[in-house]
């Protein structure tokens, strides 16, 4: 049996299902097909951290779509709560970032500076402050703190936007393999399941780590590289910190819950997604000396999995060449949870508008396009 959709989505992760909402939004049919269950594993393996400011390193295109992104957070998890009755615990109280040594306090107040310079919201909090606010850190040499940045429970996130999806019509189709593609010579007219044909007018690739393989099916090649990442997840102490902190290695974050987030590892091991020994070691050890009171905390998960990279570090977005009714939506890496508010925008906007957004054109996939005459 042949079903027909204006758009089929490729990918049932944060990307996905932010980009599937936009454009159900705008009035789309859409589908989204997931070779696995529906909420993506990269989004359970993130703390949820919004850190725009205090985890980038220069004023550059990928900064300013970070902010951008950031600042659409407030109405749509607004807009997505009353969609699907699911509240993702949005939390914008501000980010911190310790230092260690008189090198990371150095660089940590040039970031202040230059953020500054841009009328941004940033501020030095000496040791004394910060023991007040987060009782459970250990010594350091003060940190930087950015109170527009936050957090939000990633996996709750992405279940709020796949069920406003639901409830705006998006159709879900999820533990789908073997999965191949219908082609029409320039167009990729859908995909053929076991069982099933879906057909569709535009289609877009978010699957993660996993879009590379679907793009190797389509002839096309993309610098994209899986980078596997652990966290561990302790019993925590009610009140020791008040928001996230990140220092030198690591971060740790504080659930609604009591519970703390330790991680992160960033590990270019293929797509090998198995929680190892060392690495729990390892976020052990930073924990225990960022906060010598969480050694006798019980550990009570531990996770291993992969985010999407690229080879310059920024997302890939946009049309792909060699067709002219398909669009990638990947490579986020780290700041998936945080791209996704524009990331579905962007794209919903792009694709069924034919208006794409300044801040998101520098990051096509065109800019990895083969020259004339190069191998593909």
């Amino acid at each position: 049996m042949n079903h027909s959709f204006d758009v089929l989505v490729v990918g049932g992760g944060v990307m996905g299902c932010s980009i599937a909402y936009h454009m159900a939004r705008k009035g789309a049919k859409v589908m989204v097909v997931e070779r696995r269950s529906i909420g993506g594993h990269a989004a359970s393996l993130t703390a949820g951290i919004l850190a725009a400011q205090v985890d980038s390193d220069m004023p550059n295109g990928l900064f300013d779509l970070c902010l951008a992104s950031r600042s659409l957070f407030p109405g749509l998890v607004d807009e997505i709560n009353l969609a699907s009755g699911t509240d993702p615990e949005l939390e914008l109280g501000g980010v911190w970032f310790a230092a260690e040594t008189e090198e990371d306090k150095k660089f940590l107040l040039e970031k202040k500076s230059w953020q500054q310079e841009r009328a941004l919201p940033v501020e030095w909090q000496e040791p004394d402050r910060l023991k007040e606010i987060h009782p459970g850190l250990g010594e350091c040499l003060g940190a930087l703190w950015c109170p527009a940045d936050g957090q939000i429970d990633s996996g709750q996130w992405v279940f709020a936007l796949a069920e406003a999806s639901r409830r705006k019509g998006v159709r879900f189709l999820d533990q789908v393999s073997p999965m191949d593609f219908v082609r029409d010579r320039r167009r990729v007219a859908g995909v053929r399941t076991k069982d099933e044909v879906f057909l569709c007018d535009k289609m877009v690739l978010a699957a993660g780590v996993w879009t590379s393989f679907l793009l190797e099916s389509l002839r096309i090649s993309l610098p994209l590289e899986p980078v596997k990442g652990q966290l561990m997840v302790l019993a925590g102490i009610p009140r020791a910190f008040r928001g996230p902190v990140y220092a030198s290695s690591g971060y740790l974050v504080p659930r609604s819950d009591g519970r703390l987030v330790i991680g992160t590892t960033e590990e270019r091991v293929g797509f090998d997604v198995q929680p190892t020994l060392e690495a729990q070691r390892s976020l052990a050890d930073w924990a225990a000396r960022w906060s010598p009171g969480l050694n006798a905390l019980p550990v009570v998960e531990f996770q291993a999995g992969l985010r999407p990279g690229s080879v310059d570090g920024g997302p890939v977005m946009g049309r792909l060449w060699d067709y002219d009714n398909l669009f990638v939506a990947t490579g986020h890496y780290k700041k998936g949870i945080l791209m996704s508010p524009f990331t579905g925008q962007f794209m919903a906007d792009g694709i069924l508008d034919e208006r794409w957004h300044p801040l998101g054109v520098p990051f096509s996939p065109d800019r990895f396009r083969p020259k004339a005459g190069a191998p593909k």
